[in-house]
């Protein structure tokens, strides 16, 4: 009887020591690109269902359960906020950084705005393509388009109104039209994943 209860302990005992040693320490980086200090939001991960509510901005770390594919949101309404992070965490692969911007920052490009005019606003991180999703993190693709060409990506609401949906065609249509002026048209291979509007 002491045998199978002393086996019995040493099997639990390694079940847990093992259950402890895939468990991944994510870091979550806030980079605030804003002159706000205060925030009130709700962090997602989508696989553990898991809700985390954000009351300031300071660094934080998350355990989860293994190494793998997994999706983060980030919602608030103090901020637009981009949120990237690895394709599939790992102990060496553990950073969700999420990137928050003024909400007056961002303006919808108009079709009668000049070249010259887009230029300037690349020049002051105030142009982005808009696409629409579930989740607000950004494709690695475009974090390296922005850093090529200075144009971003924002990511809205997946639930699309008629003149969100304007908007955002029409601003994608346009940095199309300015991009295809400068670069010709193979810029559009280096975006798997087209913005809206945009084939």
């Amino acid at each position: 009887m002491k045998n199978i209860l002393f086996t019995f302990i040493l099997t639990m005992s390694f079940a847990i020591s093992n259950a402890a040693d895939k468990a991944i320490i994510t870091e979550v980086v806030f980079e605030n690109l804003t002159a706000k200090k205060s925030i009130s939001g709700d962090f997602y991960i989508n696989e553990t269902n898991e809700k985390i509510e954000i009351k300031n901005i300071e660094n934080f770390k998350i355990t989860l359960p293994n190494k793998g594919k997994y999706q983060f949101r980030f919602i608030t309404d103090d901020f637009i906020t981009f949120v990237s992070y690895p394709k599939r965490i790992t102990s060496r692969k553990n950073v969700i950084r999420i990137q928050l911007m003024s909400k007056y920052s961002f303006q919808n490009l108009k079709t009668e705005i000049t070249n010259e005019q887009i230029e300037n606003r690349i020049s002051h991180e105030k142009v982005n393509f808009i696409m629409h999703g579930i989740d607000n993190s950004i494709p690695p693709e475009y974090i390296e388009f922005k850093k090529k060409y200075g144009i971003g990506l924002i990511k809205e609401n997946c639930v699309i109104d008629p003149i969100s949906m304007k908007k955002a065609r029409e601003n994608n249509q346009r940095i199309l039209k300015y991009l295809t002026n400068k670069y010709g048209e193979g810029w559009l291979k280096e975006l798997k994943e087209k913005p809206f509007g945009i084939k």
